[in-house]
């Protein structure tokens, strides 16, 4: 050794001598006290023997080789840089008995700070051991005579008279699978020396490579197969050492001899075949120290493992296991790496099979397919879990269950007792993981962070653009090459094995560090979800929605963390409803409405925001009338919190209006949707798109509630006002068109109305997509328009298509609506058994989601019943038009036009049944609830008078009706001849027949007989639900 070396090594052996044993002493003192963490007691127990053997190698540094000895030179420096690392944190957490209370309680912060800097210290002291023990027994070999064997270290049975086999496991009897692999890696070394075998910890990969040996041992006998660990410095030096001695390299037991250089160039220079296996070859910063140096490594940049792999000879195959794909392909000369990915299930069910010894029990095959499915079909994990489940005696649905539970940490933890396993390898999945991801923290703390991540969100495809922390391209790099995360879609978006993210989220839990990255998620999230929902903004929702629906689901304890929560569930639910996904959009504008009335002021807009969208879709799922009630509580709530303009005032407004409307409260709904339009006319101005938006709703409100030339007055002002709007072209030929087919559709040009709803379709399937909600609505009202024109085949076939097209949306009411036109088509054609059909279909639709007591529901039952009597089915009409009246009642109120007609209905459906006493009392009350009595209900109710002979009655009711209206003048003026005639009142019958003889010819069935009234009109009902589809602002 050079003297100015040795004085250097010699002063650096004194300095981690003395340093070293204050620490321990330190070390044992906080120990006794019980104040030392629990990462320290690993440190406790190694650096007394890397003391012990620093002295001891210390006084016999001549009798070790010149390659041992700089290792252990460039080792003793380590040592000694992390003894001193750690003699300052010890400084910072030392308490002393006068300090205060609250300078030990900094001092106990610190070592939360700092306990993942001991962690890295104690992981690099761990190598050094290693190291330090293997050299530490060299000079021992000086002594030993020429090619002597210990009795431990047999030759392997496995070896014919000229080639060697070094390969430390049997082989499998049982092995199942991975013939593509095998091929794959034969097939490389057609073209290459190098072969490298990459994947996941746990996937199989030494299992693939001992296969490979012994089958490569079957096809050249006489060939060497080899096999060497490169997990650590340590044991690779050890396997070169080994395939020296068993070869008898000349200079193998000299201890001036490099016994790297010695097989090396034994390796690269021989004639014999051979195999070389470089089992583990993980921990990048073995193979290339210079470029990925951290704490245990070599100094020495020169000093890398990978310059001893041969190269380039024709006779030679190396085959390198490792988990890093940047090992991988950098051993391999850049060829690309032989990828070993989990099990196809037919082999993971053989590999779960073939662990159970003794007897095989009958398993129940999906319990067993479920339980590969949650492993991933990981080789070590399904036979970890064969093994658990054997020794342990438990079922496999207990297994599955437990891996769902607060137990899977210790069932992965568990080690499996596999001697085809190297000794220093881990046999349980998290262990051989835990080992990957302390290397990332060595190597790229960013991409740890990153790793910490990823879990929380959904683990299946989660999009770059996300992820935007910092080195997020490199870090992603480094997960790949460890083979934890994959990517999808051109590199665009990423997934993590699912044992992974479970591992993952157990450490974290751990170490207490899982609020921190869930709380990190939410944060990404929120930062990237569009505050505003349009058309242009459906991928991003799209591609994020999986990962809402994971990170909502966490509890959150900070204030921010659960006002961005709050916020995120808003914009979520806004989705949900342009999705038609109601019920998940009320869940979660529940939660943020809750969150924000328990973190925010009662006038803040955002409260206000929160209060509006929850009533709305407490609106839009409303079942009965209680829901409407609390719904419309909720909105005037939010209106009168709102500050005035606003967005949240004119939303408010807006579905009030529309609740209203269904409430059939006809003052408060066109209150609401005059205030909601110009308050987007004060916001906006008044040719903004939300403005003439706004101001078509409140046109369709007024002419559905009977004001149709007012309607008709504001959709012609939205035509004068889109020239001058800040909208696209497109969205004012959509504002045009709309208004021009509201025009004629309520000016009963049905003609004109289907050529502008043609155009709307045309226009929107360009804007939008052919299956989007605006296009299907605009599709029905072209049915519609092309059924009140009389072409009920069009009409029925073009219903049916939309019927069958709209089968992957989740708006029902769509489905409700073709159903309703196909109904009354069939109506019209007097088709009643197919209109049954279809009306049952569409109540049936109605009861599902609106429940029994919605106003639509029953308009649903109201035209059922219609049917059922026009087919004379009068007890089924009967028993519906009493629901219906017993709703309408409460609901609309006793004078309200559609509870008189169904009043009028039951006395029909009475009068079929030839109950005329009942029917001529329904009568009366109709009539009674009229401030001027309806014609054709006084005709209905002389006809019940006429059938029980009340021909008094029939005289006075005769009279009435004959001086109301011309159309029911002749079956009035017959009627009344008739009664007077059945009273004997000859002489003014006479008088009156022979009057009207003269214009009119008589009736012969009104004298015979009896006699069945008339039923009323049936109603003309829009389309369900065409008040509350989503609008087209994005247009």
């Amino acid at each position: 050794m050079d003297p100015v070396t040795a004085i250097g090594l010699a002063s650096a052996i004194v300095t981690l001598v003395d340093v070293g044993m204050k620490i321990a002493r330190r070390m044992k003192e906080m120990s006794e006290a019980g104040d030392i963490p629990e990462v320290f007691r690993d440190i406790r127990t190694r650096l007394p023997l890397i003391i012990s053997i620093v002295d001891r190698m210390q006084r016999g540094t001549d009798n070790i080789s010149p390659e041992a000895e700089e290792a252990f030179e460039g080792v003793v420096r380590q040592c000694l840089e992390q003894v001193s690392q750690l003699d300052e944190v010890l400084k910072k957490m030392e308490i002393s008995e006068g300090d205060s209370r609250l300078k030990k309680a900094v001092r106990a912060g610190v070592s939360l700070v700092e306990e993942g800097r001991v962690q890295r210290i104690a992981t690099a002291l761990r190598d050094n051991v290693q190291l330090l023990t293997f050299l530490n027994v060299t000079p021992a070999e000086k002594e030993r005579p020429k090619a002597e064997r210990r009795p431990s270290e047999p030759l392997p049975s496995y070896m014919s008279a000229t080639g060697v086999f070094l390969v430390p496991f049997r082989r499998d009897e049982r092995f199942v699978g991975r013939e593509s692999n095998l091929r794959s890696i034969a097939s490389s070394f057609e073209t290459q020396n190098r072969v490298a075998i990459s994947g996941i910890g746990g996937v199989g990969k030494s299992q693939v490579a001992i296969e490979y040996c012994y089958r490569y041992k079957e096809s050249k006998p006489d060939a060497h197969v080899l096999w060497v660990y490169g997990g650590n410095i340590a044991r690779f030096y050890q396997g070169y050492k080994r395939i020296a001695q068993l070869l008898e390299l000349p200079g193998w037991d000299d201890p001036e001899e490099s016994i790297l250089e010695l097989v090396g160039l034994w390796l690269s220079s021989t004639t014999s075949s051979y195999l070389l296996v470089i089992d583990n070859a993980d921990n990048i910063e073995h193979w290339w120290p210079g470029k990925y140096k951290s704490g245990g490594s070599l100094d020495d940049p020169s000093k890398n493992l990978s310059k001893y792999l041969p190269d380039g000879m024709e006779n030679s195959r190396v085959l390198i296991t490792t988990r890093d794909n940047r090992v991988a392909s950098r051993l391999a000369k850049e060829a690309k790496p032989v990828a070993v990915q989990p099990m196809s299930n037919e082999d993971a069910k053989s590999l779960f099979l073939s662990k159970l010894r003794g007897e095989k029990p009958k398993f129940d095959e999906a319990e067993v397919c479920n339980l590969l499915e949650k492993l991933d079909h990981l080789p070590l994990a399904v036979s970890q879990a064969a093994a658990f489940i054997e020794e342990n005696g438990v079922s496999i649905a207990d297994y599955t269950n437990a891996l769902q539970g607060g137990d899977a940490e210790e069932f992965l933890h568990e080690e499996l007792d596999d001697s085809r396993r190297d000794e220093e390898s881990v046999n349980s999945v998290f262990r051989t993981w835990k080992l990957s991801y302390d290397q990332i923290k060595q190597q790229k703390p960013r991409a740890a962070e990153l790793l910490a991540l990823l879990p929380m969100l959904d683990r299946q495809s989660v999009p770059k653009f996300l992820l935007k922390v910092p080195e997020v391209t490199t870090s992603l790099g480094v997960l790949q090459s460890f083979n934890l995360v994959t990517t999808r879609a051109g590199f665009q978006s990423f997934q993590i094995h699912r044992l992974v993210q479970l591992f993952v989220q157990l450490s974290l839990q751990r170490d207490n560090a899982i609020q921190k990255w869930q709380e990190t998620a939410l944060a990404c999230v929120s930062k990237k979800y569009p505050t505003e929902i349009g058309v242009a903004e459906w991928p991003v929702c799209d591609a994020l929605a999986p990962h809402v629906h994971i990170i909502t689901g966490y509890k959150y304890e900070t204030t921010e963390a659960r006002l961005d929560l709050a916020h995120l569930l808003c914009w979520a639910a806004d989705f949900d409803v342009e999705r038609g996904m109601y019920t998940q959009a009320l869940e979660r504008a529940e939660q943020s409405f809750q969150i924000f009335q328990q973190l925010v002021p009662e006038h803040d807009e955002r409260l206000a925001a929160a209060t509006w969208l929850y009533g709305r879709l407490r609106y839009y799922q409303a079942q009965s009338a209680s829901d409407m009630d609390a719904a419309a509580e909720l909105l005037q709530k939010a209106l009168s919190i709102s500050r005035y303009p606003s967005l949240n005032f004119a939303e408010s407004a807006f579905e009030l209006a529309h609740l209203y409307y269904d409430q059939c409260n006809e003052k408060e709904c066109l209150k609401m949707g005059k205030a909601n339009f110009e308050c987007w006319e004060k916001l906006e101005g008044p040719s903004s798109v939300r403005t003439l938006d706004n101001m078509h709703d409140y046109a369709l409100e007024l002419a559905m509630l009977g004001h149709e030339e007012d309607g008709i007055a504001m959709w012609k002002e939205i035509v004068e006002r889109c020239p001058a709007s800040d909208a696209s072209e497109n969205t004012k030929t959509v504002y045009i068109y709309r208004s021009m087919a509201g025009i004629a559709e309520f000016q009963r040009d049905a003609a004109m109305a289907e050529i502008f709803y043609a155009k709307l379709i045309t226009l929107c399937e360009a804007i939008y997509y052919s299956e989007h909600i605006h296009v299907f609505d605009y599709r029905l009202s072209h049915a519609e328009q092309i059924m009140r024109q009389g072409r009920l085949e069009e009409a029925i076939r073009l219903s049916e298509a939309i019927l069958a097209s709209c089968k992957n949306i989740s708006e029902w009411r769509i489905s409700a609506s073709c159903l309703q036109t196909i109904a009354e088509c069939s109506r019209l054609k007097a088709c009643y058994s197919k209109e049954q059909t279809y009306r049952l279909r569409t109540l049936e639709l109605h009861e599902k989601n609106l429940g029994r007591d919605h106003k639509e529901t029953i308009d649903a039952e109201d035209a059922l019943a219609d049917c059922y009597l026009s087919s004379s089915m009068h007890s089924e009409a009967k028993d519906l038009y009493q629901r219906v009246l017993s709703w309408r009642n409460i609901r609309l109120g006793q004078m309200h036009t559609d509870t008189v007609r169904a009043i009028e209905c039951l006395g029909i459906c009475h009068a079929h049944q030839g109950q005329d006493a009942e029917a001529e009392a329904a009568f009366r009350d109709a009539i009674g609830r009229q401030s001027d009595a309806d014609a054709r209900l006084l005709d209905n109710m002389y006809t019940s008078l006429w059938n029980q002979g009340k021909w008094e009655t029939l005289e006075s009711w005769s009279r009435q009706t004959f001086k109301v209206e011309i159309v029911y003048q002749s079956s009035a003026h017959w009627s009344l001849i008739t009664a007077l005639e059945q009273q004997g009142k000859m002489e003014e019958a006479l008088e009156m027949r022979a009057g009207f003889l003269a214009v009119d010819a008589p009736n012969d069935d009104l004298s015979e007989g009896q006699r069945l009234p008339t039923n009323p009109p049936v109603r003309d009902d829009r389309r369900f639900g065409r008040m509350i589809h989503p609008r087209t602002w994005s247009a």
